[in-house]
């Protein structure tokens, strides 16, 4: 089923509980991952159980015993998102089926966005922010937002309900270390439509366009794009809904 995710990575050098156990993973990953050898990342035949036998070995463990996580390397630092909780008890991720929660756009900016195809035909969207850079996106509309006039009552009550989405996104990123990174993948969803529709997805800049209009008083047009990017993904997700419903008949 086509999903999107928004991950916490903290830094390697944050964790604390099994920190070797991580190290000796990202090392092996690091050094041995070939993947699999399919175009599509798709395991074949034992190739899986052979690859996860190797890592156990690495690990001195048994393959029942291998815990996963997913990590990326910045500036000679690794970032992981473990696939459990933190020390908090808070999910280091959260996946939302066949569309992404509009106020997660709210959280990146524009420059912010990469893509990755592939000559196979699928590939993915992604935005990488810094922690603090996220929760201050969150700040500074909060801002914004109370300090518009209530002239147009549709348009606040879509910003209301947006607001508390954030203000709850923003209570789950105080559980991590200010440090960590933040990233928004959902490619996945776009996997039905055509190639270049990854370069002309244009979310978080529409959601920048809606700021500079709130900035401006331009409440008309501020709504327009609300009700713009709703009905995108509104859209988006009736014909991911619909592919599942015709790959399962």
């Amino acid at each position: 089923m086509p999903s999107c995710r928004l991950q916490i990575y903290e830094k390697l050098s944050n964790i604390r509980d099994d920190k070797e156990y991580w190290d000796r993973y990202i090392d092996f990953y690091e050094d041995y991952w070939g993947g699999p050898t399919s175009p599509y990342g798709v395991w074949f035949g034992n190739e899986y159980a052979t690859f996860q036998e190797s890592l156990a070995d690495h690990l001195s463990i048994s393959t029942n015993n291998i815990r996963e996580c997913l990590f990326i390397r910045e500036n000679d630092e690794h970032y992981i998102c473990l696939l459990d909780s933190n020390k908090n008890g808070q999910p280091y991720s959260f996946l939302v089926d066949n569309v992404v929660p509009i106020h997660w756009f709210f959280l990146f900016s524009n420059n912010q966005k990469k893509t990755f195809k592939t000559h196979y035909g699928f590939g993915s969207i992604h935005y990488t922010s810094t922690l603090t850079s996220a929760q201050k996106m969150i700040e500074d509309f909060a801002l914004l937002s109370n300090s518009l006039k209530k002239e147009n009552e549709k348009l606040l009550s879509y910003l209301s309900i947006i607001q508390k989405d954030l203000n709850e996104t923003k209570e789950w990123c105080k559980e991590f270390s200010k440090d960590s990174r933040i990233i928004l993948n959902y490619g996945d969803l776009l996997a039905s439509f055509p190639p270049t529709t990854l370069d002309k997805e244009d979310s978080v800049k529409i959601i920048s366009d809606l700021k500079v209009e709130l900035e401006k008083s331009n409440y008309t047009d501020a709504l327009s794009l609300i009700e713009f990017l709703i009905s995108r993904w509104s859209n988006i997700e009736f014909a991911n809904q619909e592919n599942i419903t015709k790959s399962t008949n």
